[in-house]
Order: C-alpha cells, then structure tokens, then sequence
C-alpha cells in the first residue's frame, strides 16, 4: 500500500545496485617480554584509504516507437495499389490514449522520383493539454525529397521501368521540397472517444488527370511514436531502413518489418510496450553475492524502500535505507522530476573496487512496477580491477512487479500515481512474491499482449523485450 504519493504531485506535468579448525592446537610456552615503553613523540599509524573510482551513470528513457500499420487499399478499391483520382483516399484507423502519442506517415508522391509526403519531422502531435486533436491537419504536411534518385522526368517511378532506373541524387539529405501541399493532398485526423481510436484520412485532391502536377499516391506505413524524427531527421542521409523504398517505389514492407521485428523470444526488437514516464531514481553499490535491497522471488524487505519508490516513485526511504542502514555507497538522480520518453536520469557514484551496481526507477504508468537490474548486480570492475564502461547494464535491465499493489491496465488505472485521487487507494496484491513481470497487455496503442518471458526492459537485448531503458556507465 502506499505510504507517500510523490507522483501524485507531479500528475502529469510531463504534457507535456573465520575460519575454524576442527582440533584444537598445541600452544607451546613462551617467556612473556615486557612491552617496550611507548614513545610520546611516534605517530600513529594510518589506516589505509579504501581505493574508490567515481561512476556516472544515465538511465535513459527510450519509449519511442509504439505502433506501426501499414495502409494500401484505397475507398474506392477492393485490392491493394495506389490512388491515381482526386477525392479517394487512404483510411487508416489505430488507437492512442493520452498523454503521449504522435503521428507520422509516408506515402510517395508516384511522379516523381523519390519525393513523399510525410509530416514534419517531429511529427503531428495527438494530444494537446490531454484532448485530441482532430480536424484538418494538412498543415503539418510537407512534400520531401528522399535524397536518393536525381530528380529527371525520364527516370520519374510514374514512367515504364521508373522504380529502377535512377541516377544517384547527388544531395543524400532528406529535405523539404514543399511545405504547402493543400493543392495535392488533404490530411484529416478525427477521434472516437468511446473507442479510443484516431481515423487518418489522406486524400489525393488532384489527380493525374491534370496537365500540370499530377498527384498519385501510394502504399505506406504509419507510425505512431513519443519521440522526434521516428522516420527520418531533416538534413540527413535516408537510414536505410526501407523509406526509401517508399519515397521510390511506393512499398512499405521493409520499413514495416523493420519496425515489427522481433527478437529470439518473440518480443519487439524495436516497438516499445507502453508510454510511460520513469521517476526520479536511485543507484547504489553492493559487494554481496545478490542485491541487498530486493530478492526476486521473495516478498519485499521491511524498510527496504520498494514499496514507496515501486508505488509513488519516492526514492527517499530506499536512500535512507542504504545509505544509513547498509552504509552502502549510493545516489539519488540529479533530476527530481518524472523523465518522459528521450530524457534521462543522471547519477555520480563513487564506488570501491569489486563493487556492482544496482539502481531502481519506477514505471510510473503502473501500480507497482520498477525497472533494475538482475540480482547479480552489475559487475562495474573487470577481473584486474579495471573499470567498466558502455551500456552493458542494459542487458539485464528487467521489468518487476513490487507485488504490493493489484496492477491495472497500464496507463489508465485509477489507483495508478499520476490518476490517483490520494494515498492508499490501491488494493493489496494477493501475490506479493516480487516478481519479473512478463506480459503486458497494451491497451493504450492496440498492439494487443505482448510476451517477455524474462521480463527485458532493456531496448537493444537480442531477446526482444519491452524496450524502455538504456543504461550508460561511464567511469571519471
């Protein structure tokens, strides 16, 4: 149950680590010697420092992608191909929920040889001060140029053998060929609040049945996603992920995939879980076998400080605890307040030799859940005492359940930090073993359950996962 609800006060400002011998011995006579007379004027000796390296460590909020859909059948068709009429249009329904949440798409425009519409790069937000934005958005459309084919009307993908036959753009940038293209196309957003679900709407208002500018459009994919540039960054060189393909030959499928992948365990390479933020944290260093602040498997420990961060991210007992009662090397993150998507919590930690790492933030978006590290801890010397650096604590980075609280549907539980309405409000777990958490059921984007058996909360583990941290360890 809760004790302090330190969340609950941030809300939502976000929107936005003798020996014994079994015989006794003979001990010989020895004449006992008067010790010497102590000398006033000797100094005593020092005891020698315990050699300590300073860490800086950066748990990164990185809930970025969070659905993609391909779109490729038309109002007016029963097959998949592109829009050649004005007034058809691609309908393109998918779920989001405040607080987070922005849009982004690609489609190519056919004649022409590697230009597409797409939003800016930031994309098009889906919420403002928690209510949806629907309407006319066409606005915040522009026309690009992929930077991969010379522009020639000979080679353009609208002519016989066009999707392959390109000269090299000589310019590799992805840039902005128009930012006003209300004359091609029409882009419209609308919200159905009992459903939770947007309609995107694109329409081709020209045609190709026009002697100048014909406008056909294609296939594509949209993105739904927290942070900037989920497609391309303006300026820079197209990623190779498959939006070429689009802005060339109107198929979306590698970028597709590319989103979509999964790991070893079936889980998303690359699509994040859930929208959530992570609060203020704690890293701390230990030289026992298993951490000492929680055992996986295991009820929490009284005064431990799980419950209250794993609840109401208060870090405050857990330092508390460590530092006064453990008297073990700890930190509180440099920021005080929740991290959205893209933000990071920032640690200094001076540590002796042969030390792990731990470290705790919660999922606030939950009843009781936190991030950490297995129970090993992190190793954060090499066997000749070297200090470790890189995002190798990502790995085994885990997602856990405190096993104090019922958990609710992510994002929307009442009982949940940033909706409740005071302390004390969440229901006791029947099960309060702590535990990895090893599905989730995502309700907030559609994407339906997703399976982690080993709970991986680290984004880049080959095993797929929930895709939510990264951890950066860097010695001073």
């Amino acid at each position: 149950m809760k004790k302090i609800s330190i969340i609950g006060l941030f809300a939502l400002g976000l929107l936005l680590m003798t020996t014994s011998c079994d015989e006794e011995e003979t001990v010989p006579v020895v004449a006992q010697v008067e010790p010497e007379a102590k000398n006033d004027d000797e100094e005593p000796m020092e005891e020698a420092e315990e050699m300590t390296t300073s860490f800086n460590v950066t748990i990164t909020n990185v809930v970025n992608y969070l659905n993609a859909i391909v779109f490729n059948t038309h109002n007016a068709a029963t097959e998949p191909g592109p829009i050649p009429d004005a007034g058809c249009f691609y309908s393109i329904d998918f779920k989001a929920l405040p607080p987070g949440g922005k849009l982004s798409f690609a489609t190519m425009s056919v004649v022409s040889n590697d230009w597409f519409f797409a939003p800016r790069a930031e994309g098009i937000s889906l919420f403002e001060n928690g209510m949806p934005v629907t309407g006319d958005v066409t606005d915040q459309v522009y026309l690009w140029d992929a930077g991969v084919e010379e522009e020639d009307p000979a080679t353009r993908t609208s002519e016989p053998d066009g999707a392959t036959a390109g000269a090299p753009d000589d310019d590799d940038s992805v840039r902005i060929v128009t930012t006003e293209v209300s004359n091609f196309i029409k882009v419209y957003l609308s919200y159905d609040e009992a459903t939770s679900y947007f309609t995107l709407k694109i329409e081709n208002v020209r045609g190709n049945k026009v002697e100048t500018d014909p406008i056909v459009i294609t296939p594509g994919i949209i993105v739904i996603h927290a942070q900037d540039n989920a497609l391309f960054t303006e300026g820079e060189k197209d990623r190779g992920l498959g939006l070429a393909k689009i802005a060339v030959q109107g198929n979306p499928s590698d970028l597709h995939g590319w989103f979509t992948e999964s790991g070893t365990d079936g889980t998303p390479l690359r699509l994040s879980s859930s929208f959530t933020v992570l609060s203020p944290g704690i890293v701390y260093a230990f030289n026992s076998e298993s951490d000492p602040i929680f055992m996986e498997g295991e009820p929490m420990l009284d005064g431990s400080g799980i419950e209250e961060l794993a609840e109401d991210g208060n870090s405050g007992v857990m330092y508390d605890h460590i530092a006064n009662d453990l008297m073990l090397p700890v930190a509180k993150s440099n920021e005080m307040m929740p991290i959205g998507p893209g933000g990071s919590l920032t640690f200094t930690i001076e540590v002796p030799e042969g030390y792990k790492l731990g470290y705790n933030t919660m999922f606030v978006f939950s009843n009781d859940w936190f991030l950490a590290h297995g129970n090993s801890g992190f190793p954060l010397f090499s066997e000749d005492g070297t200090p470790i650096s890189g995002y190798g604590a990502t790995e085994k980075t885990y997602l856990y359940d405190a096993g104090t609280e019922v958990d609710q549907t992510v994002g929307m539980g009442p009982d949940q930090a940033p909706f409740q309405s005071g302390p004390n409000t969440g229901a006791e777990d029947d099960n309060n073993l702590i535990r990895r958490v090893m599905e989730i059921n995502d309700m907030q984007y559609g994407k339906g359950t997703i399976s982690s058996p080993a709970g991986v909360a680290g984004h880049g583990d080959p095993r797929g996962g929930y895709n939510l941290v990264k951890v950066l360890v860097e010695p001073n």
